[in-house]
């Protein structure tokens, strides 16, 4: 049967989850956005899923900075000493933060690590992870071969709303204004109206939420563990509502009936509702951005009323305790329980017959004992010895009841003693850099031209696509003693690595040496073509533990985060060479439908196109890998006038990410990073180089 996950992002959602059956919760610990937990309710909320056999999971909803890395150890021992039952990471570097400081707590890869392929899988297990939440885009069949080959446990969200990009790979909300998503505080600046040439009141990034209700066999059945509940439901009541449901189609293995189908509906205020991703068609899963009606509003809150009062006003006795109970005149009563989880309780009462009193027999016993109702806990059995013509005073076989639930209770809340560690100190680096290294990187063979190869930078990248149609040039470049690194798709499902793998191959024969990679299921893909590989920025490193851990992979150099600051970089270890985006469009989003088609009404994104907003700003939109699409800031970042600092901060490569620009632009921003000419583009920004994201 599969595990029913929900999130709580409250203690009243923490009530409504559990009291409609959830298998587990998880908590928010961390993030800009996590709001409504003080320790001290987090304390009382694991204490009451451990009563009633509820299991926690705490989750670090952020990117961790290394300012911030004890705190999130802190965080870590503090779980396990409330007894969580693991810890969910959503940072590389967190992984091993929570390994050294709370060893004896699972720790389980959060969906924004984005790992999509097989080797990705691979790698996390490497790390030491031993559950992966999967992208909410994948298949079922993507699902079905991706488990055959796990080694880890898989989740899949079966409820909730998805973002329009991969997740890990938005900074949409930061770069216009907002939160960093990457660090729990995401503005969904996704939902907002844009622009793709046709009118303002379209809605080109809105998604559809998804509803695995009726999926939950087929995923159990590919081999799923965990059908996990987002935390995008929102209002505990909506949350009660969606774990009821499907914990009763998961326990009876079947889907939803068409009148629970219906009362659920209303309490979702009439959501369009779409499996689109599971079945392998994402252009289906585009939403209209339309909100509901007034009516169907008011519906939701009288429907959600009486949901409300389902979980406030009851205790579900889910866990299963047997009683016996032992009297033999002349002795003291002698009674206990014992749950399905071993934990024990024991009284001592009265001495039989000692007194007059009120004669008890076998039959009252056992109807007293079973009187559980209002505690979690539900009685199996009753064994009990009770001879004829027993007397004990008044309401004692109660009292026996209400003691021993009572001392039951206390054992189950008592957290298991484990042991925590000591955050040992990241591994250091070599020497600074002399000098910067300048790695060109292009999206199109056009923007190549003899005057880019008369500058010779020290490195050019291109996508791995492009590469066939720059051959000859490529030659060339190669013979100026320019490094050729094939930028990898940040996303290769399993189904799609044949073709990667086939392209690689041409490209290493043709003289490419290098890889540049978003995922660390790449690297295994890129040593098989005979290449070395390069982290690209997918891989979000933000600390010095997640830079160790992209050395630890093979990775010949890592990009740092193009959301810290200097200051931040320079505090990095650089256990390899730190490559550092220092000139062009930050990424803003990688999406996995193409958005242009929405749009257009048909493909066209090989011409790419520009997304723009209410506030006047565009973006370039462009074509990625088997269709998905890049979306770009509205801004230029340049920093090749801060050359001296960036040495300082320990960069040694200084990369020109090339996306919309022409040829003789790219030569012309190129000759000024280099420092061969003044030009200065127009629109430029420091990006968040300066402050950071929050």
């Amino acid at each position: 049967m599969l595990e029913v996950l929900a999130c709580a992002d409250s203690a009243e959602a923490v009530i409504a989850a559990v009291q409609s059956g959830a298998d587990s919760i998880y908590i928010r610990l961390g993030g800009r956005g996590a709001r409504g937990f003080t320790e001290d309710a987090l304390r009382k909320s694991v204490r009451y899923c451990r009563v009633r056999g509820c299991r926690v999971y705490a989750e670090l909803d952020t990117l961790v900075s290394d300012a911030e890395a004890e705190a999130a150890a802190s965080l870590a021992r503090s779980a396990s000493d409330m007894g969580a039952d693991a810890l969910i990471a959503q940072d590389l570097g967190f992984i091993a933060v929570a390994r050294a400081a709370a060893p004896e707590l699972p720790v389980f890869a959060g969906e924004r690590l984005g790992m999509h392929n097989a080797a990705g899988l691979e790698a996390l297990r490497q790390l030491g992870v031993t559950r992966v939440f999967l992208p909410q885009e994948l298949s079922l069949e993507e699902i079905r071969a991706l488990a055959s080959r796990a080694r880890v446990e898989l989740a899949v969200c079966v409820l909730g709303s998805p973002c329009a990009a991969r997740a890990g790979q938005c900074w949409l909300s930061a770069l216009t204004g907002g939160g960093s998503a990457n660090r729990g505080d995401c503005s969904l600046a996704c939902r907002r109206r844009y622009s793709l040439g046709g009118r303002m009141d379209d809605y080109p990034l809105a998604t559809k939420p998804v509803r695995l209700l009726g999926r939950l066999g087929e995923l159990e059945e590919a081999g799923v563990s965990c059908a996990v509940i987002g935390r995008s439901v929102g209002r505990p009541e909506r949350l009660a509502a969606a774990v009821k449901l499907c914990s009763a189609c998961s326990r009876e293995s079947r889907g939803p009936t068409p009148l629970e189908l219906e009362e659920f509906d209303r309490v979702f205020a009439g959501a369009e509702f779409s499996e689109a991703y599971l079945d392998g068609e994402p252009r289906a899963a585009a939403g209209t951005g339309e909100e509901p009606e007034r009516d169907e509003l008011r519906a939701a809150e009288r429907a959600m009323s009486a949901v409300r009062r389902g979980y406030a006003n009851r205790e579900l006795r889910r866990v299963k305790v047997d009683f016996f109970f032992a009297a033999k005149p002349g002795r003291p009563l002698l009674a206990g329980v014992q749950d399905s989880d071993g934990n024990r309780a024991e009284w001592r009462g009265p001495v039989v017959n000692a007194a007059p009193g009120e004669e008890i027999t076998e039959a009252s016993v056992n109807g007293e004992l079973r009187r559980t109702k209002g505690t979690p806990y539900h009685c199996e059995r009753v064994m009990s010895y009770v001879p004829a013509g027993c007397r004990v005073p008044p309401g004692t076989v109660a009292a026996a009841r209400r003691k021993l639930i009572h001392e039951l209770t206390a054992r189950r809340a008592e957290p298991p003693r484990r042991a925590t560690g000591v955050l040992p100190a990241p591994p250091g680096g070599g020497p600074p850099a002399e000098k910067l290294r300048f790695c060109v990187e292009v999206m199109s063979a056009r923007q190549l031209s003899d005057e880019l190869l008369e500058l010779a930078p020290d490195s050019l990248y291109l996508p791995l696509t492009e590469l066939p149609d720059a051959a000859d040039m490529l030659e060339r470049f190669a013979g100026r003693g320019v490094e050729l690194a094939a930028v990898l798709p940040r996303v290769i499902h399993d189904g799609e690595l044949a073709r990667v793998g086939e392209l690689l191959s041409r490209a290493r024969a043709a003289g490419v040496t290098q890889a540049l990679v978003g995922s660390l299921g790449h690297v295994a893909l890129a040593r098989m073509a005979g290449m070395d590989a390069r982290g690209d920025y997918g891989l979000n490193i933000f600390n010095s533990y997640a830079a160790a851990a992209a050395a630890g992979a093979g990775l010949l150099s890592l990009t740092a985060s193009f959301e810290l600051s200097t200051a931040q970089i320079a505090a990095l270890a650089k256990p390899i060479d730190t490559e550092m985006i220092g000139y062009g469009r930050l990424p803003a989003m990688l999406t996995e439908r193409c958005v242009i088609e929405a749009s257009a009404g048909r493909c066209v994104c090989e011409n790419g196109a520009a997304l723009s907003d209410t506030q006047g700003r565009v973006m370039p939109v462009l074509r990625e890998y088997v269709c998905r699409n890049a979306v770009y800031g509205p801004e230029k970042v340049f920093m090749a006038d801060r050359a001296a600092e960036l040495l300082r901060a320990g960069v040694s490569r200084f990369r020109l990410l090339f996306t919309n620009e022409g040829a003789r632009e790219v030569c012309a921003v190129t000759r000024a990073c280099m420092g061969l000419s003044s030009y200065r583009p127009n629109g430029l920004t420091r990006g968040f180089y300066n402050k950071g994201v929050e």
